[in-house]
């Protein structure tokens, strides 16, 4: 069983990544996939099933994706639950939900690699 402790230790340690290759967490992650029908919750939301994300060569793939509302760095002791209660509205809350991978990057915009150093400057003299 992964404990609190245990993911905690691995955000210190930069190795993160050992969570995400966990018996315990690939089981949940397929559950919540299989659950959502494995359609994108965002896209959903906007009015679109996309069940298929496509990879560089042009190939769909079954979704594979699920998102942490509330993110494992920031809330470990929720990495493994479902669910969570919001504390404004005390109302329970999806904390895991299926998505596209084009979602999941807009989710996460500080993970995005920006290569272009067009309007990329140091200081106020642009240098």
């Amino acid at each position: 069983m992964i404990t609190t402790q245990q993911i905690q230790k691995w955000i210190t340690d930069g190795e993160l990544w050992r969570f995400y290759k966990t018996k315990e967490w690939i089981s949940l992650k397929t559950s919540v996939l299989a659950a959502g029908h494995y359609e994108c919750k965002i896209c959903r939301q906007q009015g679109k099933i996309t069940r298929y994300d496509i990879d560089e060569q042009g190939r769909k793939h079954l979704l594979s994706t699920v998102h942490h509302v509330n993110h494992v760095r920031s809330h470990p002791e929720l990495a493994m639950s479902r669910t969570y209660r919001d504390p404004n509205t005390n109302e329970v809350k999806d904390n895991l939900i299926p998505v596209c991978k084009a979602c999941h990057n807009k989710l996460h915009p500080e993970k995005r690699k920006n290569n272009s150093k067009k309007n990329c400057y140091t200081n106020v003299e642009r240098w």
